[in-house]
């Protein structure tokens, strides 16, 4: 399969897992929220709260569940900080747990936070974030509940029952409410069911939408699709879901190559230049076209090169952005660049990241020995 045709799959693929599951949900607001056996406690609240396995009445809790590898997961934690130095004289506690090794959490908060000062320990000293390897946790919690995305949030109220499943960002408006004793989880039931009957007829429809997209797009009618797509953003401005399309907008266009495509990459990318993640992603992704041995003109390449760079400007010792960065400029012609930054790439990558740059520098290093 072309990387051509494979794209349009995962534009399409994309919107449709945003309209969720239906498996059985075993673990639902209103019950007894289960007891915690977590294997590490990394950080207390600098001394505040005690680990726990029984939730104690008349407090409030929030177990959330996060990743060193999710962008979503870290671009939360000042916000957990947040709400927990708000509540913490009014009884919350908030624990975050990973399911991963104990070396790999304390490796992540060594290192600095992006955009901000200090280092991800020094952030997230003000709550508890934990590690559970063995999985209990997340069984308890993320599979009984059938939640599979990261991160989320389980607030527990003060008769230790589950309130609200949620994203952390999501967190504000009902905390405040179950902690000042204003919640009322039934009337809020109510209008969660009323909104997700909404959000399933929006997304049958632009998944209707989106799969004539796609027919349209391996016909190779970038204009015919892109006007669908144009569409949906305008009807759907206001809701989430608008930001994936003009993703997958500017992924479309970028497909059709030339400076109008290289133009939809550089504008999509730097509305948001200062998301690393995402600079890497749209940046990649002209990688592994060109690895692809698919078509990749010049216009698209440079502006693809100039999205790692902004990548590289903003995280100086990321060694996922700099890897794509080198590998860009090995695409462009200049080898001895291209090692000087896989190098960097290197010198700032452990564990599973190491894995998988290493053996790019040990190919450009070959190519330049067999120069000689």
């Amino acid at each position: 399969m072309s990387v051509y045709k494979t794209c349009v799959l995962l534009i399409c693929a994309t919107l449709i897992l945003c309209s969720g599951t239906q498996a059985h949900e075993t673990l639902q607001p209103g019950a007894k929220a289960p007891a915690l056996d977590i294997e590490h406690w990394v950080s207390n609240g600098k001394g505040k709260f005690k680990q726990i396995n029984e939730f104690e009445a008349g407090k409030v809790y929030v177990v959330e569940f996060w990743a060193t590898w999710c962008p979503p997961c870290i671009a939360s934690m000042p916000h957990l900080s947040e709400l927990q130095q708000k509540y913490a004289s009014k009884g919350l506690q908030i624990i975050s747990i990973s399911d991963e090794s104990i070396e790999k959490v304390n490796s992540f908060l060594e290192g600095d936070v992006r955009g901000g000062e200090g280092t991800y320990a020094e952030l997230t000293s003000t709550y508890c974030l934990t590690t559970d390897p063995d999985n209990s946790s997340h069984e308890a919690y993320m599979e009984a509940a059938n939640k599979n995305g990261i991160p989320a949030a389980f607030i527990i109220g003060k008769s230790g029952e589950l309130e609200l499943i949620c994203h952390p960002m999501e967190l504000d408006e009902p905390l405040e409410l179950i902690i000042n004793d204003k919640w009322d989880r039934e009337e809020f039931a109510k209008a969660q069911k009323a909104k997700k009957s909404n959000e399933q007829k929006m997304m049958q429809e632009v998944q209707a939408a989106m799969g004539e997209v796609s027919q349209l797009m391996q016909d190779k009618d970038t204009d015919a699709a892109v006007e669908i797509v144009d569409g949906l953003i305008k009807k759907y401005k206001s809701h989430p879901i608008a930001e994936q399309l003009t993703a997958a907008r500017a992924q479309m266009v970028m497909m059709g190559g030339g400076k109008k495509g290289a133009k939809a990459m550089l504008d999509f990318a730097m509305a948001s230049k200062e998301d690393t993640n995402l600079l890497n992603q749209i940046a990649w992704s002209v990688v592994e076209m060109k690895q692809a041995g698919e078509d990749v003109d010049e216009h698209v390449l440079g502006a693809a090169t100039k999205i790692a760079k902004q990548g590289v400007e903003n995280s100086p010792t990321d060694g996922a952005i700099l890897d794509t960065y080198a590998h860009l400029i090995y695409f462009n012609g200049d080898l001895d660049k291209a090692i000087e930054i896989q190098k960097k790439a290197v010198e700032n990558s452990t564990g599973e990241m190491l894995d998988e740059v290493k053996p790019f520098l040990d190919k450009l290093m070959k190519e330049k020995a067999d120069k000689k």
